[in-house]
């Protein structure tokens, strides 16, 4: 992070050096009739115009009790006990002689240091501040520069104060104006809610605040239908209430029994109350589950019971529209019917928003490369794009499964999202891997030959001991074909070093047979996902294809169900994208003589669809 920033015009706004200070306090005490005074966590600005100081901000921390700010806020004292240090106040805005000269001189001066304060902040002191508190005194200021910043008056204060070091606070009679401005979308309100908002933390996770945790059909409730292995003797704890204050900790980004229970010390009282934590009566609190607790509780579990219902719950979630996804798939083709002068075929690289049914973007592959090196730049430009923050679709294809951490909760505009890259082997390369990795995205790779020791160590795994956890079966176009998923988190530690974040691996099976004649169509259709297909294919030739592959999505992320439909939904580039560019050039009066004409009709089609 560097410490100048370069302002509209020809304001330049910096941090003071260690250097300065006593440069900054000598004008700050010359011409602030408050003085340097200056507490707690301490940023100095300065703006310069062409090596001349105009404008010194001050920024340290927040008032330690404030009713008029506490109001505005929402946050009880727990809240603000925990969460005050993610408020920072402008304790001293000093305009100097030099300004006079520059138009709007404060006002600029200060946007500018609200700007760079968030990361200045964050790089200091390891502090993500949600908003920032300053006060004027109305009877000299009218706050027009707060104003003008984007503070607004939360309210004039009682006229008490506290000199350093008093611990009781003493009336001066001279009530000050508290302004309040919001550093970072829904810091305000995520001071006061229940659980952590993602925004706190500075990571993709889903936002607890919004989701159905407790109450009619939350998650306690379908976690409840789990049955508890324990003896009645001794529980402090219900079994669902441990369970969900897991899922919420996974959810949340904790990857072992050790860091949920960090969690879990760290969760605030009112997101304990939400997962069904008991009461203390003798501490006067929510007392958290402790490791060993934890650890004993989700050793015999039934997974599969749990598993169950955590899925179900985030489906319904999901069909709720309260958690949000998207699925991209990237995929080459050969665009037939023009050709380059060398006498080669174009070749373009294409995104595809299956989720939306639109085109985020294209890539032409040279005539001497290959998609591997489109790939990452193609990925870059669709997610820094406008279209690559529009809002997901609902679930085509039905499964309404959800995913969770990563994933923004709720629908509303703005609010990140989990953003799933599918891609053909082809594309199962370290590079690509650490590229979206990097760029904060889940993804779903083929692995084949092309990675011959990964595929051999995905292979070895004994799939035939991993339950068949998910199975499809459709009936139509002459054939009957079945698809069944199996997952396994155990990742070989060869596969976790060349591709890291993987988390699972699965074997997906893929059974087909034709059918001709009604009655057979019956059979088949009564025969349902049965995949030895013993009732309906007697006689028939049965043909079976198997695929491996990565994900960086959790089992808490995307249930079996979820990853078979978007392997599934992969391939709807082909139908949404790769077709329809084949019917568009079997309908182009231009010849392959015509050279990129086709090609760029068919480019030119795919954006205009967006």
């Amino acid at each position: 992070m560097t410490d100048e920033r370069n302002d509209t015009g020809e304001l330049t706004v910096r941090l003071v050096r260690a250097d300065e200070v006593a440069w900054y306090n000598a004008l700050m005490k010359e011409h602030h009739q408050l003085g340097v005074a200056a507490s707690g966590r301490v940023l100095r600005y300065v703006a310069e115009a062409g090596g001349v100081p105009l404008v010194l901000g001050t920024f340290g921390s927040a008032a330690w009790r404030l009713p008029v700010r506490d109001a505005r806020i929402g946050w009880d004292d727990g809240q603000r006990a925990a969460r005050l240090e993610r408020v920072c106040s402008n304790q001293r805005l000093c305009v100097l002689p030099a300004a006079a000269g520059l138009p709007h001189a404060a006002s600029r001066a200060l946007g500018a240091m609200l700007r760079a304060l968030p990361g200045d902040y964050l790089a200091a002191f390891g502090v993500r501040l949600m908003a920032a508190e300053s006060f004027t005194d109305p009877a000299t200021h009218a706050g027009t520069v707060y104003k003008a910043c984007g503070f607004t008056a939360a309210g004039a204060t009682a006229g008490y104060g506290r000199s350093r070091g008093r611990d009781y606070y003493a009336y001066h009679g001279q009530p000050k104006t508290c302004w309040l401005r919001e550093l970072a979308p829904g810091g305000i309100a995520a001071l006061a809610a229940g659980f952590d908002a993602p925004v706190l933390a500075g990571r993709r996770a889903p936002d607890f605040n919004r989701l159905r945790v407790s109450g009619e059909h939350g998650l306690l409730e379908y976690l409840a239908q789990v049955t508890d292995h324990r003896k009645p003797k001794g529980r402090r704890h219900d079994l669902a209430a441990i369970l969900v204050v897991v899922v919420v900790a996974r959810l949340c980004g904790a990857n072992s029994v050790y860091a949920a229970a960090q969690f879990a010390q760290s969760m605030p009282q009112e997101a304990l109350r939400r997962c069904g934590i008991r009461y203390s009566t003798r501490l006067g609190r929510h007392v958290p589950p402790s490791h060993k607790t934890i650890k004993r509780t989700i050793r015999a579990i039934d997974a599969a019971a749990a598993d169950q219902q955590m899925c179900a719950w985030l489906r319904a979630e999901a069909a709720a529209g309260r958690l949000n996804w998207r699925h991209i798939a990237v995929d080459g083709k050969t665009v037939r019917g023009a050709v380059r002068p060398d006498g080669t075929q174009p070749h373009l690289l294409a995104a595809y928003d299956v989720t939306a049914g639109t085109v985020l973007g294209q890539a032409g592959v040279g005539a001497k490369t290959n998609e591997i090196t489109c790939f990452v730049p193609l990925l870059h430009a669709i997610l820094d794009s406008p279209r690559a923050s529009s809002d997901g679709s609902p679930d085509h294809d039905g499964d309404g499964a959800g995913a969770g951490a990563g994933a923004g909760a709720g629908g509303e505009e703005g609010e990140e999202e989990l953003v799933i890259v599918t891609a053909d082997a082809l594309h199962t390369q370290a590079g690509h891997v650490e590229a979206m990795n990097k760029l904060r995205v889940s993804w779903i790779l083929d692995l084949k030959d092309n990675q011959p020791g990964l595929y051999v160590l995905a292979d070895a795994h004994p799939w035939n001991d991993e339950p068949v956890l998910h199975a499809t079966a459709e009936v139509g176009h002459g054939r009957h074909e079945i698809r069944t998923i199996r997952v396994t988190s155990q990742v070989p530690d060869g596969i976790i070093r060349r591709f890291p974040g993987t988390a699972q691996i699965m074997l997906i099976e893929r059974y087909r047979h034709d059918v001709r004649g009604s009655d057979a169509t019956a059979a088949c259709r009564a025969a349902g996902d049965d995949p030895h297909m013993a009732v309906c294919a007697a006689g028939a030739k049965i043909s079976c294809e198997t695929v491996l592959a990565l994900t960086a999505l959790t089992p808490a992320q995307a249930s079996p169900q979820f990853l078979l439909a978007r392997n599934r939904g992969h391939w709807g580039i082909e139908n949404g994208l790769h077709r329809a560019g084949e019917t568009l050039r079997r309908s182009a009066t231009l010849r392959p003589r015509c050279g990129y004409g086709p090609g760029a009709c068919w480019a030119w089609r795919q954006r205009l669809s967006c």
